[in-house]
């Protein structure tokens, strides 16, 4: 395959140096374009490389197969003028199979859903206070923390803390039911299982149930 490039100037093609065999190739980067054209070029030691988009245009006129695309080089994201390139082909079959398959391609990048929009960002700390709200949990200057009635079973990461006085909720305070929903008890969650506090509690707690399990057995 010999690469050949439109100049509007002349009204004419140009034979480019890039010669050589024609792939489609998938890329596994999220960040790039999944699909690209690959002439393996054998005039240079780098391979000529064309991002394959849905805003391509195809168009087969033998011996050629006629590309036409817009290179999003702005800053803004603004397109730039067309670029018209065509690749000649010096067998029929190979053109018309590279066609199909373009074709197809083509029309699945057309069809695709729009991506996701990214989630807005959620306070962490608004949906740990309504887990422990809700669950009932004291939460003290620091971070939260579990209340306790016992010292937990002896442990050398356990911290021994004194439970915060307790405070009688005021009429207002006490109608307010809080808002947990699931996103909310995710983040909560993923905030306390990065808390070591958390973490050693839990684990005193599991000692002790696991202890006291042992001792009757």
């Amino acid at each position: 395959m010999v690469l050949y490039h439109f100049r509007d100037e002349t009204q004419s093609w140009e034979k480019s140096e890039v010669e050589g065999s024609l792939s489609l190739a998938v890329r596994s980067s999220p960040s790039a374009s999944k699909y690209v054209l690959v002439i393996l070029n054998r005039n240079a030691p780098e391979n000529h490389v064309m991002d394959f988009t849905s805003d391509f245009q195809l168009q087969k006129s033998d011996p050629f197969l006629i590309f036409k695309n817009y290179d999003h080089g702005g800053a803004d994201g603004s397109k730039s003028p067309a670029t018209i390139r065509g690749i000649w082909f010096p067998n029929d079959n190979e053109r018309d199979s590279m066609n199909e398959i373009l074709l197809g391609v083509l029309k699945s990048l057309k069809e695709a859903p729009p991506p996701p929009p990214a989630p807005v960002a959620a306070n962490r700390n608004a949906a740990t206070a309504s887990l422990f709200a809700a669950l009932n949990i004291g939460t003290n200057a620091e971070g939260p923390l579990l209340t306790q009635q016992h010292p937990p079973a002896q442990h050398p990461l356990a911290t021994t803390r004194s439970p915060a006085p307790t405070q009688t909720p005021s009429p207002s305070h006490a109608n307010q039911q809080p808002i947990l929903d699931k996103k909310s008890l995710q983040l909560a969650l993923l905030s306390l299982i990065q808390d070591d506090r958390f973490l050693d509690l839990l684990h005193a707690q599991y000692l002790k149930v696991h202890n006291a399990r042992a001792s009757r057995s």
